[in-house]
């Protein structure tokens, strides 16, 4: 499922949102342009964090800013452009329920807690973790508790047709979340390139946050 956008809320400009989209774009362009050394310098891995834990190599802070660093980065097109249609449908609406400045916020923090959601199940991976799938998806998470009701206008490929329709949030995020988990799961026992952890856990977390953003202030 492709979402297009969110059809239940009016649109206009998000700067955060629109931020973030264009530091992942300038990432991503001098990714093109530097070519891997890129990753080799600054994305991090969970062995990074493992190695510090249980050798005391590296520097947890310098770990700590690759992390942050590895969320701005994407591994192709396809991964940068998936990433940008999502934040970009579901980003503005959570950012004009909570504000710019929680936004940014909650965004930073949601990038660490992705990153050690993957981690915990692949401790000793040497593969770096990149992109900003994991903060993305706890915004998708913080979006269904502040928009419920909205609906997604969603490309739904069908076998041989591709089906344009309007899917209440509600279906579409769990539909999701299921094929995260169902993705996740399979490949638990194996290497995979596909931080299918970090968007269960982000997800978690931003509906977590969403709730006490919303109902507990």
């Amino acid at each position: 499922m492709i979402p297009v956008r969110d059809t239940s809320v009016s649109r206009g400009f998000a700067p955060a949102t629109a931020v973030i989209i264009l530091i992942n774009i300038i990432v991503f362009i001098e990714e093109l342009r530097v070519g891997d050394v890129i990753f080799q310098l600054y994305a991090a891995s969970p062995a990074d964090v493992y190695n510090y834990l249980i050798r005391g190599s590296g520097n947890i802070l310098t770990i700590h800013g690759s992390i942050l660093a590895s969320s701005f980065m994407h591994a192709g097109y396809l991964h940068i452009l998936g990433n940008t249609v999502f934040l970009s449908v579901f980003g503005p609406a959570l950012e004009k329920q909570i504000g710019i400045v929680r936004f940014c916020l909650f965004y930073l923090l949601a990038a660490f807690v992705a990153f050690y959601s993957h981690a915990v199940v692949y401790p000793t991976s040497p593969v770096p973790v990149v992109g900003a799938s994991g903060a993305i998806a706890a915004v998708m998470g913080a979006y269904l508790v502040f928009s419920p009701r909205a609906r997604i206008l969603t490309i739904v490929p069908l076998l041989f047709l591709i089906e344009v329709v309007e899917i209440p949030a509600v279906v579409f995020m769990v539909v999701w979340f299921l094929l995260q988990g169902a993705q996740g799961f399979l490949s638990v026992h194996s290497q995979t390139d596909v931080a299918w952890f970090s968007h269960m856990g982000g997800f978690i977390l931003g509906f977590i946050l969403g709730i006490n953003m919303r109902w507990f202030k």
